[in-house]
């Protein structure tokens, strides 16, 4: 069973071609998915920073009103200081009046750090709608990208599937079964370089009857990977 070295070379360019294309192929659809996940993600941490920020100003709006009702509430105690029917009765407003007072202050400083923080949580609100706004846009170039390049790639694999096919009629009839038994299961790795005296697929050295073999232009299968090998250009008998 003969074949020359050349013919084996260009199978396994042609397979490396496929290989290739195939991963190429793959990557484009994850690369979809990834910008697709990190648009997910910009969604979630602008719909997040939203939510805080309503939650602080809910809670700072429910604060000002406490804090207006605490202020009517001393008005009112004024009020009935100035009417008070004993001295026991008026100390005991003054207290309530001061203890109220002291309240409100502590009151007006949580108002001033919550609107501190509706501040800072407004920027943060800007900042994720704005990073979604860039996601979207990313996301929207990786498809367009991603759509033109499958469109080549499809048609680019079906031309060297094609040129495959006519490389693959090309070998001997003897020799085709055993091909195509290795090149079904392990593609690009069904066939190897011979690196020295060495397989380039395993990194097994080769007994010289297998050189001799691959000298006279024979099939010639690695022992360890399996590969069918083949000489590097010029090494072939008549190259």
């Amino acid at each position: 069973m003969n074949i020359s070295g050349t013919a084996l070379r260009d199978l396994h360019r042609i397979h490396k071609q496929l290989t290739d294309l195939r991963g190429r192929l793959d990557r484009g659809p994850k690369q979809v998915a990834a910008s697709e996940g990190v648009l997910r993600r910009m969604e979630t941490d602008a719909a997040d920073a939203k939510e805080a920020h309503k939650k602080a100003r809910v809670a700072s709006d429910a604060k000002q009103l406490q804090l207006k009702s605490r202020e009517a509430k001393i008005a009112d105690l004024k009020t009935k200081l100035n009417t008070a029917n004993s001295n026991k009765e008026f100390q005991m407003l003054k207290d309530q009046i001061a203890a109220d007072q002291q309240a409100n202050l502590v009151l007006e400083d949580e108002i001033l750090e919550s609107l501190e923080k509706i501040d800072q949580l407004a920027a943060k609100v800007k900042k994720a709608e704005a990073d979604l706004v860039a996601a979207k846009a990313e996301t929207g170039k990786v498809k367009g990208r991603v759509e033109g390049e499958q469109a080549n790639l499809e048609s680019e694999l079906a031309r060297v599937l094609n040129e495959l096919k006519e490389a693959e009629e090309n070998l001997p009839t003897e020799y085709k079964a055993d091909y195509a038994r290795v090149a079904r299961v392990r593609g690009e790795e069904a066939l190897a370089e011979v690196d020295g005296e060495v397989c380039g697929g395993c990194y097994q050295m080769l007994t010289p009857n297998m050189m001799n073999e691959l000298y006279m232009s024979k099939a010639v299968f690695c022992k360890s990977c399996g590969a069918l090998l083949y000489l590097s250009e010029g090494r072939g008998v008549g190259e």
